[in-house]
C-alpha cells in the first residue's frame, strides 16, 4: 500500500471515528500532495515523504512562537498535528548511526570538500536525517 492510499485509508477512518484532529492533519496533508501533482506530476512516497517533512518542520517552528507566547492551547493542538506528521515518516537515524554514516563518507571521500560529502550522505540517509544533522554532524567530521 502507497503512502496515499495509507493517508487515504486513515481519513475514511477517521472520519469513521468522528476524531476530527487527525482528519484535518490528513486533510492537510493530502492537500499538499494534490498541489505538488498539480505542478510536478504524480507524487511517489519519497515525495510524499518530503511533502510531510516539510509540513513537520513549519509545525515545529510554529511550536516554538507557540512556546515563547505561552499559549498552552495551541500548543496542545501543535503537539497533536506533529504526532500524526510523525506517524506517516520513516524512524529518525539515531545520532550514533548518523555519526557513523558520516564517518564512513568523510573516511572513504578523497576529497575533504564539504558539498560534494554533503550530498553523498544525503543521498544515503534519505528522508530519515534532518540535514541540519548531518551538517552539524560533517561540520565536527571536518
Amino acid at each position: 500500500m502507497t503512502l496515499k492510499e495509507q493517508l487515504m485509508e486513515d481519513m475514511k477512518n477517521a472520519m469513521r471515528s468522528h476524531d476530527g484532529a487527525k482528519l484535518d492533519v490528513v486533510r492537510m496533508i493530502r492537500s499538499e500532495i494534490k498541489n505538488h501533482e498539480i505542478d510536478h506530476g504524480e507524487a511517489d512516497d519519497e515525495t510524499v515523504q518530503k511533502i510531510i517533512k516539510g509540513m513537520l518542520k513549519q509545525q515545529k517552528d510554529a511550536l516554538g512562537d507557540f512556546i515563547k507566547a505561552a499559549r498552552q492551547d495551541l500548543i496542545d493542538e501543535t503537539n497533536s498535528k506533529i504526532a500524526v506528521f510523525t506517524a506517516y515518516l520513516p524512524t529518525e537515524l539515531s545520532d550514533e548511526e548518523l555519526e557513523k554514516i558520516v564517518t564512513e563518507a568523510v573516511s572513504s571521500a578523497s576529497s575533504k570538500d564539504f558539498g560534494p560529502l554533503m550530498g553523498q550522505i544525503m543521498k544515503k540517509v534519505g528522508n530519515r536525517a534532518d540535514g541540519a544533522r548531518v551538517t552539524a554532524l560533517l561540520k565536527k567530521a571536518l
